[in-house]
């Protein structure tokens, strides 16, 4: 697994841009007024995990990436997820927004659920 399989964000690349600019003495008030432009164009990204149990550390059987600037057609993921785990994510920046629905997981015939759904974001 890559340590950070997501590229480095504007916000990211502007932070090494602008410690080169420090260094050489060359920041100006103007860089401030392009980060504030690049903070002000922020994304959210949506991340479902479906994981084999609701602990955290449990393998990954499923996931789906939504990114707004993706086209919006289903497209399937990769058979390879981003993270093995849901703790791996949340170590690379995601948050948490939902997680797992204990009594939707109860056993019946007619479950036919792949995973126990994790649901997470960034801002990127």
């Amino acid at each position: 697994m890559e340590e950070n399989p997501l590229p480095s964000t504007p916000v990211e690349q502007w932070i090494e841009f602008g410690r080169d600019k420090v260094k050489s003495g060359t920041f100006a008030l103007s860089d401030l007024d392009q980060l504030e432009h690049l903070l002000a164009q922020r994304r959210q990204l949506v991340l479902y995990l479906s994981a084999q149990s609701t602990n955290m550390r449990s393998p990954i059987s499923a996931w789906v990436l939504y990114d707004p600037t993706q086209p919006h057609d289903p497209q399937p993921p990769s058979p390879n997820s981003l993270y093995n785990t849901v703790l791996d994510a949340i170590a690379d920046s995601w948050r948490v927004v939902q997680f797992p629905i204990s009594k939707l997981y109860e056993y019946r015939d007619e479950n036919d659920y792949i995973g126990y759904e994790f649901i997470l974001e960034k801002w990127v």
